[in-house]
C-alpha cells in the first residue's frame, strides 16, 4: 500500500478502531461493576442494560438512557398514587413557593393559603397531606410537638445544611484560632459545639440556615444525624445532657486494640455473652450504625478513660451506671452488643439491664430501617464465649440455642460443650415453671415439633396480626375531633351499598343494634382486611403492600392447615416475613408505645411454644370468609366507581401521581 493510500483511507480504519477500542473499555467496565456486585445485595438494584454516555458527542445512547429511566420510575411503588384532587392547589402553592427560592415556611402560612382557596383540604386532611408530601420526598415535615410548626420546603437544602458543616475546613483556616481548634476537635471526635455551628452559619454566608438555626439542629437530632451526649454528675448521682453536639458520621480514629480484643471471660463472671445482630443479606449501610450510634448517645452516656472519650470510628462503650458499661461495635454487616460490670462484691452483669439494652437497640434498628423504607432484616445470634473479640463467623443463632439444654460448638479446633441457658439468660428473663410463658421478656420453651411451628405462625398472624391491624384503623380514622363511630357513620351509605363485602353480624359490629358505642377490640382480622380495601383512602402504598403480604401469608399458610405442621425451614421464612411485616404496620401507627408492646410481643413469640388452641378454625373461618370479599370484589369496584363519580362534581375526586421521587435526608 502506497503513502498515498495509505493518506486516503486512514481516516476510517482509525475511526472504527476508536470506536471498538471504547467498546471494550466499556464493556470491561460494566464487566467489572457487575462482578463486583455479584453477590452483594445492590445487584437486585441494577437494570438489565448497560448505557455509556459520552458528553463530548451527540450519544444516542441518551435517549436511550431517558427512555430507561421513565420506564424504571413508572415501576416505583409511588408511581400511579391516587391522592385527592383538592391537594393540586396547596401543591402548586408549594411549588410556587420553592420556585421563589423559599426554604422553609411556618404552617400557619400554608394553613392560610390552605383557607384561601376556593377547594381547600379540611383541617384533618392537612396533616395526612403533609404526611403524603414528606413520604414522597417533596417537603420535610415531621409532626411531632418541635417540629410541627415549621415545613422545610426543599429536602436538599437540609443536606446542604450537613454538607456546609462537614466540608468547611478551608473557611474555617481562615477564621480565629479558637475557632480553628474547635473545628480540629470536631473533625477528629465529632464533638461538633454551638460556636462552631454559629462560625460556619454566618448571616453573610448561609442567610437561610442562620435564620433556621434552631429548627435546622432539631430536625437533625430528629433523624439521629447528631445528638446531645449525656454524662454522669461529679458524685454519679444523675445524668446531665452536655451543651454540644456529636456526629457519628465525623469519627474517624480507629476503634484500640483493647476493646476489639477484650479479656476472655468464658465463665462470663463479669461479662454478658456477645448479642449480635447480623444482617441477613451481608450488606450493612454505615448510616445505619451512625443513626443507631446518635440514639444510643441521646440515652446514655459515653464511658471515659483518662477523661477521654471512649467512641470511635464503628464503636462507642457507654457508662450504663457505675457498675456497668456497654459496648456496641459495628464490623462488617453485623453490630456486637456486650454488657461489663465492674465491682467488688457482686460481679454478674445485671440481667435487667441486659434486657433492657436489648429491648432498646432491637426497636432503635427497626426504626431507623423503617424510617429509611429499606427491607433490611437481621437476625439475633449469640457468639461462641471461648472466642476472644468480635467475629461475625463464629455465631450461633437464638433459634439453635433456644430448647437445647447444651449446645456443642465446632467453630474451634476442638470441639467443646456449654449450656444453652448460660448464653440466653443475659438476654431473656428466665422464669419459675408456674408462669412460664406469661412475661414479655421471658425464655421459655422453644416451638421444637412442627404442631408448635405451625401454632406459633398463626398466633403471630392472627392474634398480633389483629392488634396491629386495630390500631392502624384507628390511627387513620380517630382524630382529635372525629371517633370511630363517627368516622363510620360517615362512610354508612358506601357501607349499605356493599352488603355483598359486610355480612350483618359485621353491620351490627360496627353499628350495635343496641346503639351502644362500636367497640375495635370486635373487630376480628377479616373485618379488618374488608375496611381497609373500601372505607379507608388515607393508606399509604407501604401500607397497602403490607397488609397484602399479611393476605398472601394468611393463604400460604392455609395450605398448611389441613396438617396444622410447618418444617423448621418454612417457619424461618414465615417468620422473618411476617413478624418484618407487622414491625413496619406498627411504626405505621405513629405510637412508641404501642411499637414497643408489638416489638416485645415478637420477641416473645419467636422463642415460644404457644399452646394449641383453637387458631386452626380461626385461620379456616378468616380464609372462607375473605374467599367471599374476594369473589365480589368485581361488583364492588363497579359500584365505588359509580359513587366516585357522583362525587366529582363536589371536587372529592382523585387524581393520579406521576412524579419521580426526591431525595431526603
Amino acid at each position: 500500500m502506497s503513502t498515498v493510500e495509505v493518506g486516503e483511507y486512514v481516516g476510517q480504519p482509525l475511526k472504527m478502531c476508536t470506536w471498538t477500542y471504547r467498546h471494550e473499555v466499556c464493556e470491561k467496565y460494566f464487566h467489572d461493576i457487575r462482578s463486583y456486585l455479584k453477590d452483594k445485595p445492590t445487584r437486585f438494584h441494577l437494570v438489565d442494560e448497560d448505557f455509556a454516555i459520552d458528553n463530548t458527542i451527540v450519544d444516542n445512547n441518551l435517549e436511550a438512557l431517558k427512555r430507561k429511566i421513565l420506564e424504571v420510575a413508572s415501576q416505583q411503588p409511588y408511581w400511579g398514587e391516587e391522592v385527592p384532587a383538592r391537594w393540586i392547589l396547596l401543591e402548586r402553592e408549594l411549588m410556587r413557593l420553592k420556585d421563589a427560592g423559599i426554604k422553609v415556611i411556618p404552617r400557619t402560612l400554608l394553613e392560610a393559603f390552605n383557607q384561601a382557596e376556593d377547594v381547600h383540604i379540611p383541617l384533618e386532611e392537612l396533616e395526612l397531606f403533609l404526611k403524603f408530601q414528606n413520604d414522597i420526598g417533596t417537603i420535610l415535615y415531621f409532626s411531632i410537638d418541635v417540629l410541627k410548626d415549621k415545613i422545610v420546603l426543599v429536602p436538599q437544602w437540609m443536606i446542604d445544611a450537613v454538607k456546609s458543616l462537614i466540608t468547611a475546613e478551608m473557611f474555617i483556616l481562615r477564621n480565629a484560632p479558637a475557632v480553628t481548634e474547635k473545628w480540629d476537635v470536631f473533625n477528629k471526635s465529632g464533638q461538633l459545639s454551638p460556636e462552631l455551628i454559629d462560625a460556619i452559619w454566618t448571616q453573610d454566608k448561609y442567610p437561610d440556615l442562620h435564620d433556621n438555626k434552631e429548627h435546622i439542629l432539631l430536625l437533625m437530632e430528629h433523624l439521629n444525624i447528631i445528638a446531645r451526649p449525656r454524662s454522669f454528675s461529679e458524685d454519679g448521682s444523675e445524668i446531665k445532657v452536655e451543651n454540644y453536639f456529636l456526629a457519628p458520621c465525623m469519627l474517624k480514629e480507629k476503634t484500640p486494640e483493647r476493646v476489639m480484643l477484650p479479656k476472655p471471660d468464658p465463665d462470663m463472671k463479669s461479662s454478658s455473652s456477645v448479642l449480635c445482630y447480623n444482617f441477613v443479606d451481608k450488606f450493612l449501610p454505615p448510616p445505619i450504625f451512625h443513626r443507631l450510634l446518635a440514639t444510643c448517645v441521646s440515652r446514655w452516656p459515653i464511658a471515659q478513660r483518662k477523661s477521654e472519650n471512649q467512641i470511635f470510628c464503628g464503636c462507642c462503650i457507654f457508662r450504663l451506671d457505675p457498675h456497668h458499661e456497654l459496648t456496641v461495635l459495628f464490623k462488617k454487616y453485623s453490630i456486637f452488643v456486650q454488657v461489663f460490670r465492674f465491682g467488688t462484691t457482686e460481679k454478674t452483669p445485671s440481667f435487667e439491664l441486659c434486657i433492657e439494652v436489648k429491648e432498646f437497640i432491637t426497636k432503635t434498628l427497626t426504626n431507623i430501617i423503617g424510617y429509611l423504607g429499606r427491607s433490611l432484616k437481621f437476625e439475633m445470634s449469640v457468639q461462641c464465649p471461648k472466642y476472644l473479640g468480635y467475629r461475625a463467623d463464629c455465631l450461633i443463632p437464638l433459634t439453635d440455642l433456644q430448647g437445647n439444654e447444651d449446645f456443642s460448638c465446632d467453630f474451634h479446633d476442638d470441639i467443646h460443650v456449654f449450656r444453652s441457658k448460660d448464653l440466653l439468660r443475659f438476654w431473656f428473663q428466665e422464669e419459675e415453671p408456674s408462669n412460664a410463658g406469661s412475661s414479655a421478656g421471658a425464655m421459655p420453651s422453644s416451638p421444637t415439633s412442627d404442631t408448635d411451628r405451625f401454632m406459633c405462625i398463626a398466633y403471630l398472624l392472627v392474634d398480633v396480626g389483629s392488634r396491629v391491624l386495630r390500631q392502624l384503623l384507628s390511627h387513620h380514622t380517630v382524630t382529635s375531633t372525629s371517633t370511630l363511630d363517627q368516622y363510620l357513620a360517615k362512610h354508612m351509605n358506601t357501607l349499605n351499598s356493599l352488603k355483598r363485602v359486610f355480612n350483618q353480624s359485621q353491620m351490627d359490629i360496627m353499628f350495635p343494634p343496641n346503639g351502644d358505642d362500636t367497640n375495635l377490640d370486635d373487630y376480628d382480622i377479616t373485618l379488618l382486611s374488608a375496611l381497609f380495601q373500601n372505607i379507608v383512602p388515607a393508606l399509604s402504598k407501604q401500607e397497602k403492600d403490607m397488609i397484602k403480604i399479611l393476605r398472601e401469608e394468611r393463604n400460604k399458610l392455609y395450605g398448611h392447615a389441613r396438617s396444622c405442621q410447618i418444617n423448621a425451614n418454612d417457619f424461618q421464612t414465615y417468620w422473618k416475613d411476617i413478624s418484618s411485616t407487622l414491625t413496619t404496620l406498627s411504626q405505621q401507627c405513629k405510637d412508641t408505645a404501642f411499637e414497643a408492646k408489638i416489638l416485645q410481643e415478637i420477641q416473645r413469640v419467636q422463642v415460644s411454644a404457644i399452646p394449641a388452641g383453637t387458631y386452626l378454625d380461626i385461620l379456616k373461618t378468616w380464609f372462607e370468609k375473605i374467599e367471599t370479599v374476594d369473589g365480589v370484589l368485581q361488583n364492588v369496584t363497579k359500584r365505588l366507581q359509580a359513587l366516585e363519580s357522583r362525587e366529582k362534581s363536589s371536587g372529592s375526586e382523585s387524581y393520579k401521581m406521576n412524579v419521580p421521587q426526591e431525595g431526603a435526608v
